[in-house]
């Protein structure tokens, strides 16, 4: 999965190599899961949306599990400490302890890489 845009690595790249390379590892970190790429995708498209300010539409046929997911995603966003049980027993319903916990791992690392994303865009020009 890529964390950053191509624009980011490169501006990375350029001034912080060393960043540019720990995020290579964190990717590398979560292609190793068994996490689907889909839902992924979708974490990284609500939370750019998101944070840009953007309206936020969701595909029109949601899983159970994307469902859950996006709902924790946008718990994220408010408070990471208001993710309730509830939330998360929606994910183990359809996700073994693991996953939850690398799904939980990714959530942060894509919601990091997006406000990256937005801060690079303005400061590395």
């Amino acid at each position: 999965m890529n964390l950053v845009s191509e624009a980011t690595r490169q501006r990375l790249a350029a001034h912080h190599p060393e960043a540019a390379t720990e995020i290579g590892n964190l990717e590398a970190v979560l292609d190793g899961t068994s996490l689907d790429a889909g839902l992924l995708e979708l974490c990284s498209r609500f939370f750019e949306t998101s944070m840009r300010g953007d309206e936020w539409l969701p595909p029109e046929s949601l899983t159970a599990l994307e469902t859950a997911c996006l709902a924790v995603c946008e718990q994220f966003m408010v408070s990471v400490s208001g993710i309730s049980d509830e939330q998360i027993a929606a994910l183990n319903e359809h996700l073994n302890a693991d996953d939850v916990y690398n799904l939980m791992s990714a959530i942060y690392l894509v919601e990091m890489s997006k406000r990256l994303d937005l801060t690079l865009e303005q400061v590395l020009q």
